[in-house]
């Protein structure tokens, strides 16, 4: 992002409850963002993970083997009983409002929380000129949140075992949604908060939904469905290994061997994440290259967020046609429609009136970064401003 330099506020928003903030511009330069560190206080119930490896690689292939078995007993024996975590973790964030004019700040009262996915940072938001999803709502007006999970990228990066767990996430994300609602990020108290979450952070978006329906006035989900078959496939093609073990990424070089990342081959991140020839590879290689980091514990816990919620507000599921983990290569095959199928069991109280599911044709998993990503951002847009939110 390009600095704004020393400034300390534009229009109502400043610095207030963010450590060591900056100011910079949008990668497109339609908004203005402060970044930096907050502080989350929370506590959560997890669960005990019985399993301490790997302790290399060759067992890390296993592990995932072994969980991908007919009959596989992995899951049951690697969990164990519940654990309470209260603790303050350092969770990296970016609060965005529209560039022009600096008074239209103070007008802002709704806010869009984006949680990104696995092996992916709050830069997805953001990524490149002309793929930021932070750009398209500013040019409508729209404020966004968007944050590092913990244990990915500039935030903490806690055990990897026992701490960074799906029930965890779900705590932080809701933490930051009441810090955002009461003023205490940028000094702007917004009334109104969108959750907008895409695969692992479209899971936790849910989860939040679930646990805090009073948290949301809108949800809208990308890479997400209650189909299952071609997750495995894609979880085996990632080819994860021990992230401290990557050559090529001496920031990985200190986390213990429960952070795992892509392979070291592109194909690791193409096969369930990309569909060819629908994405600039120049896009795709800088991805690749900037890929982040999964815990295990977060792995192990995953599954149990993918619950029916009593959620009776406005809902939005979009999802690539051609999302691997999440339909297998094709939402619509059979005459079929997945993504209204995760729609209907996933929100059976949403406000049917407004809540839409969406498939959009030519697209893999990683939605904003294909080519079509412009019309998933209007639609998700128009969903918001179509369910009453505005800026």
């Amino acid at each position: 992002m390009n600095s704004l330099g020393s400034i300390s506020s534009y229009g109502a928003l400043n610095t207030s409850g963010i450590a060591s903030p900056a100011f910079s511009y949008s990668t497109g330069g339609k908004a203005v963002c402060v970044s930096g560190t907050i502080d989350v206080p929370v506590v959560a119930t997890t669960v005990e993970v019985l399993y301490k490896g790997p302790a290399n690689n060759y067992e890390l292939t296993e592990f995932i083997t072994n969980f991908l078995r007919r009959e596989s007993d992995t899951f049951a024996t690697s969990i164990g009983g519940t654990n309470t975590v209260s603790d303050t973790f350092a969770i990296y964030s970016k609060l965005c409002v529209p560039a022009d004019p600096p008074e239209t700040t103070k007008d802002l009262t709704s806010i869009q929380i984006l949680t990104h996915g696995g092996t992916l940072d709050h830069t997805y938001w953001d990524f490149a000129p002309g793929y930021s999803y932070v750009d398209a709502a500013a040019v409508k007006g729209y404020a966004t949140f968007s944050y590092d999970r913990l244990g990915a990228a500039k935030s903490a990066h806690p055990d990897p075992w026992q701490v960074v767990q799906a029930p965890l996430q779900v705590e932080i994300a809701h933490a930051l949604v009441q810090k955002l609602k009461s003023g205490k990020i940028g000094g702007i108290a917004f009334q109104k908060v969108v959750g907008v979450g895409h695969s692992l952070g479209a899971a936790l978006t849910q989860g939040v939904s679930r646990l805090h329906p009073d948290d949301f006035d809108a949800v809208a989900l990308t890479g997400h469905s209650a189909f299952s078959e071609g997750g495995g496939t894609g979880f085996a093609a990632a080819a994860q290994q021990i992230a401290n073990t990557l050559p090529d990424r001496s920031e990985f070089k200190k986390l213990p061997n429960g952070y795992f990342t892509l392979g070291p081959g592109p194909q690791t991140l193409q096969f369930a994440f990309f569909y060819y020839p629908h994405f600039d590879t120049n896009i795709f290689a800088k991805e690749f290259e900037t890929r982040q980091t999964n815990a295990i514990g977060e792995t192990l816990t995953l599954g149990g967020i993918y619950l029916p919620t009593t959620f009776t507000k406005p809902v939005q599921i979009l999802n690539g046609q051609q999302d691997w983990f999440y339909c297998q290569g094709n939402c619509l095959a059979h005459g079929g429609d997945v993504t209204a199928d995760a729609l209907a069991i996933f929100y059976p109280d949403r406000d049917a009136s407004k809540s839409q599911a969406m498939t959009i044709p030519d697209m893999g998993h990683n939605i904003n970064l294909h080519y079509g990503r412009l019309e998933a951002f209007e639609k998700t847009l128009n969903f918001i401003s179509g369910s009453g939110i505005k800026p």
